[in-house]
């Protein structure tokens, strides 16, 4: 089994199957190509998204229902044939998702979503020419107080809140999850 050395996690140990390949890399770092997605606790609807590529980078990511009601964008043929012929429903959306410092806001890229293949395992960031959506789209906070343990943000223990974040940024070693 592979093992990688992350600066958040340490140690990784990691299947072949579990890398999720992006051929053209992230929006301004087109060398970071190979990632795992990794647990970053029971509670959150988030994951991590890791490069396999460099050690010290990595970011949350979480599914797009958490922001936008009705979040759609069109993927071209070209881009699904880069996919390995994508169809539309293998497809799985990931927006980039920033924690903002003492954890009390939480925003997403909208404007340049990941995608990835379920079945081939291949993704391609996007650049969405619209001005539809925001690159620091706040998270609907009642959307992730339900799917954290079913409170709204506005009743939930805002100190186990902050306590639920810093575990889920701190040094846990993750476990790699499907997408």
């Amino acid at each position: 089994m592979p093992k990688f050395t992350t600066v958040r996690f340490g140690d990784l140990d990691y299947r072949q199957d579990d890398v999720i390949h992006l051929p053209e890399g992230l929006v301004g770092m087109p060398d970071l190509r190979n990632w795992l997605m990794l647990e970053m606790g029971d509670e959150l609807p988030m994951k991590w998204f890791q490069s396999l590529d460099r050690g010290d980078f990595g970011f949350p990511v979480t599914q797009a229902y958490l922001f936008h009601d009705e979040y759609e964008f069109p993927v071209g043929e070209p881009t699904r044939r880069r996919l390995g012929n994508a169809s539309l429903d293998d497809l799985a959306t990931l927006i980039i998702t920033t924690i903002h410092p003492g954890g009390d806001k939480v925003t997403g890229n909208l404007m340049a979503p990941l995608i990835v293949d379920s079945n081939t395992r291949r993704g391609a960031q996007l650049t969405l020419d619209t001005e539809d959506y925001s690159l620091r789209q706040e998270i609907n906070y009642f959307k992730f107080g339900l799917a954290v343990g079913g409170e709204s943000a506005e009743n939930a223990d805002t100190e186990q809140v902050s306590a639920d974040t810093a575990a889920a940024t701190g040094q846990e070693k993750p476990e790699t999850v499907g997408v």
